[in-house]
């Protein structure tokens, strides 16, 4: 099992920071910068971006220090046994993650399970400590310039919320006023990102949302177009046939034939 022995989020220094461990910590190391800082790996210095990584394996001499006016990270001291070695988890490597919002929440929910009560504590921060560590570990597979990109991690959450629940959102100014962005600025970082228009993969979400609803609920066409941002149920009947090649009614009748007759 993986165990916690220490964790800090969102921890501030001074430009004096500096943390310098020959044989390391006695336990394993997560460091997720937040700021720009200076990282010694081997005999080479190098200076690493925000929302990059680095796992230390035991005993790896941990040498990292503020670069600027200020030092930020995100750290998790761990142990772990050597039957949970897996070749997914890379360790002593600058990392750039996939996804940095999901590690960090990872991390959150980590530091909420030390306050728990429940008999399973110990089994579930394993669980989450070894899916944060593949979190870290799976490397984006964008180029690193497009990963290094400091609204990245705001698009894939951004991108996250409307797959999750299209009906919050009702125009390109809406979603780029969520990031903070212009919406022609906004809109061509969104379409390098991912290979597709924020309009596109809003349409995207919204049809894959009703067709959700309309297989698996009692709701009327008129709840599940306002589910899906709709102001009218004319209006999300068009749309869902353009994309789908039939209307919702007959949508929902096809798929409720083929369970019944599963």
């Amino acid at each position: 099992m993986f165990s916690l022995n220490a964790i800090g989020l969102d921890m501030h220094h001074s430009s004096d920071f500096s943390i310098v461990r020959p044989h390391g910590s006695g336990d394993r190391l997560l460091i997720v910068f937040k700021t720009e800082a200076i990282l010694t790996l081997g005999d080479e210095e190098m200076t690493v971006r925000p929302d990059t990584a680095i796992i230390y394996s035991l005993g790896s001499p941990q040498r990292y220090r503020a670069s600027g006016e200020s030092y930020g990270n995100h750290f998790l001291h761990f142990s772990m046994a050597d039957t949970d070695a897996d070749s997914r988890l890379v360790f002593d490597k600058l990392l750039v993650p996939a996804s940095i919002r999901d590690a960090e929440e990872l991390l959150r929910m980590l530091s909420r399970e030390q306050l728990s009560t429940s008999p399973n504590k110990d089994e579930y921060t394993s669980m989450l400590i070894k899916l944060l560590l593949m979190k870290i570990s799976e490397e984006a597979d964008i180029p690193a310039s497009a990963a290094l990109n400091p609204h990245a991690s705001l698009l894939d959450g951004l991108r996250a919320d409307i797959y999750a629940n299209p009906g919050l959102f009702t125009s390109v100014a809406q979603l780029a006023e969520r990031v903070s962005l212009s919406p022609s600025h906004f809109q061509q970082l969104y379409r390098t990102r991912f290979g597709v228009s924020c309009y596109e993969d809003l349409l995207s979400a919204r049809i894959r949302t009703a067709q959700y609803y309309l297989s698996a609920t009692a709701l009327t066409i008129r709840e599940i177009a306002n589910l899906c941002g709709y102001e009218n149920e004319v209006c999300f009947m068009h749309r869902f046939k353009e994309r789908t090649g039939t209307t919702p009614g007959a949508y929902r009748r096809l798929i409720n034939d083929t369970v019944s007759h599963g």
